[in-house]
C-alpha cells in the first residue's frame, strides 16, 4: 500500500514552486520586525545576518513541503533538523493522538511525574519493546535532548558518587550548562560560558573518523584515538578511570559529522566502562527514532549502552519529547535524581504512542532504508564533481562533505550551494565540526513522496555540477 501524502494544498503549482526570488519582500519585512520581539533573530549573528540557516519566514507546513509568506513553496530535506520524522502536521497522527488523551482521559498538559499516570505506563511499553533488553530499563521523560542528557549524565554521577565525566569529541550534546560543559564540537558554542562550565570534564578523541588525527582514512583505522588517546594519555595523564562517573557520545555523530562509529570504537569503550564500573551513555537524540535504518543506533553493531537518550521526534511531531533510558539497576541504587515539570506530557505521550502506531502500519523502518539506498545510488554519481569530497550517511542521516581533500574544507563554497538550493526552493541545513564546517545535510522525513525526494536530489545535483 502506497503511503499517502497530505500536501496537496500545497502542490498546485508543483514543486518547488518559486513566485519570488527568496527571501520576498513579505519574508524581509518579518525578519525585521522579528528581530524587535524575538531572540533566536540575535543568535549566531557573525554567520548570515540573522540567527537562522536561512533567511525562511513561514506561513504553512504540509508532510515535506514548506510554504513562505511569499507563496514560495519548497522541498525540505531538512524534516526540522529531525523532528518532523513523520512529515509535518500529520493529520493520522494528529487524529490517533487526539483519541488516545481522550481515551486515558488527559488532553494537554498534566504534571505527569508527580503521579501516577496509566499513559506514561502503556507508552513506555511500547517504546521500551523496541529497544534490545528493553525489559532491562526504565524511561525518564523530559522536553528536549539537553534535558534528557542533563538526566543522563546527573544519574551516572549520582549512581557512581563519583564526579568526572569523559565526553568525545564531536558529538553535539545541548546547550544547558551540563551538556554544554561535555560539549566540543565547535569552540564557539561555548563563546562567553566558559567560566560555567564544569571544570570535571576530560575530553577523549571521538569517533571522527573523516577527520581523524591519526588516520588518513578509516580503511587505515590503527585504533589510536582508543588505545593511545584515551587509553594512555585521558585515563593516565589527566584523570584516573576510578574517578570518572561516566563516557558520553554521540554513536552516530549527526550534526558534527553524520558519522557513524566504527563497531571496534564502541566495544573498546565499552569494555573499559564495564572494567572500572564507568556508566556509559549514548546521546540518540537525532540518530534514534529510526533515523539510522533501526530503531536505535546501538542496535547496529550490538553494544549496550547503560543509559541513551533520545529527543527530536519522539513525541511523533505532536509536541516535544525527549528521554533517558535507564538501566534498571541504575535506577535501583540512585540516591538522588533529577527532574522535569512538563517531561511526559498527556499531549507528548500521546503523540508518541500515535508515531509508533504509524511507523508500524507503515512500515517506515522500510521505507527508511528504501529511501536512504535511493540517496546512495544518486551520492554514487556524485563523487565526479571535483568539490565533493565524500558522501556519507545510514538511513535518512546522510551529508555530502565538500573539500578540495581531507585538510581544506570548502565552507564558502558550501554555503553558497545552500544559498543556491534555497534559491531554487530546496531547504538543507548546514553542519561540521571545528574548522571543517563544509557539511550540507541530507535528513528528510521518512515520509517524503519519492518524486518529491527526486526532484530535490536532481536540483542539487544540477547545482553542484554547475559550481
Amino acid at each position: 500500500m502506497a503511503l499517502k501524502d497530505w500536501s496537496d494544498d500545497l502542490k498546485s503549482n508543483g514543486v518547488p514552486f518559486i513566485y519570488c526570488a527568496p527571501p520576498g519582500p513579505k519574508s524581509r519585512d518579518n525578519i525585521l520586525e522579528a528581530k524587535k520581539y524575538v531572540t533566536s533573530y540575535w543568535a549566531g549573528q557573525g554567520k548570515s545576518g540573522n540567527g537562522w540557516d536561512l533567511p525562511l519566514t513561514v506561513k504553512r507546513v504540509a508532510n515535506s513541503l514548506i510554504e513562505d509568506v511569499d507563496g514560495n513553496v519548497y522541498i525540505d530535506l531538512n524534516s526540522g533538523i529531525s523532528t518532523a520524522n513523520f512529515g509535518y502536521n500529520n493529520p493520522f497522527i494528529w487524529s490517533r493522538a487526539q483519541k488516545i488523551m481522550e481515551e486515558y482521559g488527559i488532553l494537554g498538559i498534566f504534571p505527569s511525574n508527580d503521579y501516577n499516570l496509566p499513559l506514561m505506563t502503556a507508552a513506555s511499553k511500547k517504546i521500551l519493546s523496541t529497544v534490545p533488553n528493553g525489559h532491562r530499563y526504565r524511561v525518564h521523560y523530559a522536553c528536549d535532548g539537553t534535558e534528557a542528557n542533563e538526566a543522563a549524565l546527573k544519574t551516572a554521577i549520582s549512581y557512581t558518587g563519583r564526579s568526572c565525566v569523559v565526553s568525545f569529541m564531536g558529538s553535539f550534546l545541548g546547550r544547558t550548562m551540563g551538556s554544554l560543559s561535555c560539549m566540543a564540537q565547535k569552540s564557539r558554542d561555548a563563546d562567553t560560558f566558559r567560566s560555567l562550565r564544569s571544570s570535571n570534564i576530560y575530553f577523549a578523541e571521538g569517533a571522527n573518523c573523516p577527520n581523524c588525527l591519526f588516520c588518513d582514512s578509516p580503511d587505515s583505522c590503527n585504533g589510536y584515538c582508543i588505545e593511545k588517546f584515551l587509553k594512555d594519555r585521558v585515563l593516565t595523564f589527566q584523570v584516573s578511570p576510578e574517578e570518572v562517573a561516566a563516557f558520553i557520545m554521540e554513536p552516530y555523530i549527526t550534526g558534527g559529522l553524520m558519522n557513524p562509529a566504527p563497531q571496534e570504537f564502541l566495544k573498546c569503550a565499552r569494555e573499559i566502562c564495564d572494567q572500572y564500573g564507568i556508566v556509559l551513555i549514548f546521546d540518540e537524540v537525532q540518530s534514534g527514532m529510526g533515523r539510522s535504518g533501526r530503531m536505535w543506533v546501538h542496535e547496529h553493531h550490538g553494544i549496550e549502552p547503560d543509559i541513551f537518550t533520545s529527543a527530536k521526534s519522539l513525541g511523533g511531531g505532536i509536541s516535544p519529547l525527549s528521554a533517558a533510558f535507564i538501566k534498571e539497576e541504575i535506577m535501583e541504587e540512585v540516591p538522588a535524581y533529577h527532574g522535569s515539570t512538563y517531561g511526559g506530557a498527556p499531549i507528548s505521550l500521546a503523540g508518541n504512542m500515535a508515531a509508533m502506531e504509524y511507523m508500524d502500519q507503515n512500515k517506515l523502518l522500510e521505507r527508511v532504508n528504501k529511501l536512504g539506498k535511493i540517496i546512495e545510488n544518486r551520492f554514487l554519481e556524485w563523487t565526479d564533481y571535483s568539490n565533493v569530497w565524500q558522501t556519507r550517511g545510514w538511513g535518512l542521516l546522510k551529508a555530502v562533505d565538500f573539500r578540495e581533500d581531507k585538510n581544506k574544507p570548502l565552507v564558502d563554497y558550501k554555503n553558497k550551494i545552500q544559498g543556491e538550493l534555497f534559491k531554487k526552493g530546496v531547504i538543507t541545513m548546514s553542519g561540521g565540526q571545528g574548522r571543517y564546517l563544509s557539511m550540507l545535510r541530507i535528513i528528510p522525513s521518512f515520509t517524503i513522496p519519492l518524486d518529491q525526494l527526486s526532484i530535490g536530489l536532481d536540483i542539487f545535483e544540477e547545482i553542484i555540477s554547475k559550481n
